[in-house]
């Protein structure tokens, strides 16, 4: 039920007097959903001294609760989201808290969060939110970081071709190496990543994402392909944010390939 699930920490970016209005709504329609129930089973049954006693009720619970909508939508319409500055710092904690209660690696400050590697933006503007390139028209802070979790839990539950991945660095890598003619084996990975977006088509695969492949890769993987060993490196520039098994952050920004004598 709804008047069940808004709590005093949501009145930090909403009125509390909106917040008690949708309490009242949810309350009558939720009278009405009961007693509708109650009437449907009797006219099956053909109760008619039931009918008699709970359609009367019926029509007086529908007036209430076209009322308390009617005050909700007042009030609603008369405000909105980026108005409510005075909030957004009780807001932007109560986001913080939630991501504590379920244990989310939440980076950054309002209005932009990463839980690696889904970047959250909140546009008040608009009234909604971002989690990577969704949308989602939900702003209370537990449910959004609901939504935020069961991505993050689906994409380190989804299955990682290991091989596949480092044949892909190691063909953009021969590549950008041709085509720049060097003989060094160090390889921007900002370059690599424009190599793989192009020849995959797929626009939509961001940094944060092969971020996390290669995050997926240094983790389960000894980095071996093709008689090559790939290492990862931090570089003067251009470097990836990339959690490590310490349980820190990486900068990375090169690939440097090395020549060994058979596959492990």
């Amino acid at each position: 039920m709804l008047e069940e699930t808004l709590t005093v920490e949501q009145g930090a970016l909403l009125p509390d007097e909106m917040l008690e209005s949708w309490k009242e709504f949810a309350s009558a329609a939720g009278r009405l959903q009961r007693i509708s129930r109650q009437i449907g089973k009797a006219a099956e049954r053909w109760d008619l001294r039931l009918l008699r006693q709970r359609l009367p009720e019926a029509a007086q619970l529908a007036q209430d609760v076209a009322a308390a909508a009617q005050r909700a939508d007042a009030l609603l319409s008369g405000w909105t989201a980026q108005d409510a500055a005075a909030g957004l710092g009780a807001y932007a904690e109560a986001i913080e808290r939630a991501a504590q209660q379920l244990r989310l690696p939440l980076q950054g400050a309002f209005p932009e969060y990463e839980v690696f590697p889904l970047k959250i933006a909140l546009d008040l503007s608009s009234e909604q939110a971002t989690v990577s390139r969704r949308r989602t028209s939900t702003l209370e802070p537990q449910s959004l970081l609901r939504e935020v979790q069961a991505s993050y839990q689906a994409l380190h539950r989804s299955s990682f071709n290991q091989n596949r991945f480092m044949k892909a660095l190691t063909a953009a890598h021969k590549l950008l190496r041709q085509a720049g003619g060097s003989k060094s084996m160090d390889v921007s990975l900002l370059a690599i990543h424009e190599v793989l977006t192009m020849r995959s088509g797929a626009g939509d695969y961001t940094r944060s994402e092969f971020a996390f492949d290669i995050y997926r890769l240094r983790r389960e993987s000894d980095m071996v392909y093709d008689h090559h060993q790939l290492s990862f490196l931090n570089g003067r520039s251009g470097n990836l944010a990339v959690p490590n098994a310490k349980g820190g952050t990486d900068a990375l920004g090169i690939l440097r390939l090395v020549k060994v004598e058979d596959d492990v």
